[in-house]
């Protein structure tokens, strides 16, 4: 069964808080109502309209390249396969390349060079850079279990219904990919730089509780 997968770029969405606003209601499942399902409601309005900052100390593991002219980013998406490699992500605040552990670096010309590694990098967020406290190379990096929680039935809409779920969906601050759980049906697995809840719960309001789970990168 193939699966579509959909890959936004996160610089936009994170640097500029640039989000799509959603629109119109869609055809619903045998269930009736918006999207087919008694929690999704047609006026649960447009998602917000920047990444969440949070809390506490967070983490996220990935791919951190600094180009030059260019301070360095964390990279919790997709990265291009080509030499040096390229990808967009969240700047860092107090990232320092000496410190870090084990790196690539190539010239760039003038003098400069690329550099970059794969690390576990923990730090505060503001919902647009990320403060460095502390950096594990990845190879290295244990992350701890977390606990997995039951998994809520998705609503029953047909295929024109998860494809107006999936499309209004991308409207999500920092959205990183977006998948269908089946090639015509869900649930809609998204990934997200960060989630307070605010997605989550806009989500669940939106499209009903099980329609989308909210994947966040950084936590």
């Amino acid at each position: 069964m193939s699966v579509r997968r959909v890959t936004i770029a996160v610089a936009a969405a994170v640097v500029a808080g640039v989000v799509l606003g959603g629109c119109g209601s869609t055809t619903g499942g045998a269930g009736g109502g918006a999207y087919g399902t008694p929690t999704g409601t047609a006026t649960a309005g447009p998602p917000p309209d920047a990444v969440p900052a949070a809390d506490g100390p967070v983490t996220g593991s990935g791919t951190v390249i600094e180009v030059p002219e260019l301070g360095p980013q964390l990279c919790l998406g997709p990265v291009r396969e080509s030499w040096p490699p390229q990808c967009e992500g969240v700047p860092l605040v107090g990232w320092d390349w000496a410190s870090a552990g084990a790196h690539e670096e190539v010239p760039s010309g003038s003098g400069s060079s690329t550099r970059w590694g794969t690390f576990a990098v923990t730090g505060t967020f503001d919902g647009l850079t990320l403060t460095v406290t502390d950096v594990v190379p990845l190879a290295t990096h244990g992350p701890q279990a977390e606990p997995s929680p039951r998994p809520v039935a998705p609503p029953d809409l047909d295929e024109a219904a998860w494809r107006a779920v999936e499309e209004e969906a991308r409207a999500l601050p920092g959205l990183l990919t977006s998948v269908l759980e089946g090639e015509t049906t869900g649930p809609l697995h998204v990934e997200v730089v960060h989630d307070d809840g605010s997605l989550q719960g806009w989500a669940d309001a939106r499209f009903g509780v099980g329609a989308v789970r909210v994947t966040p990168m950084l936590r």
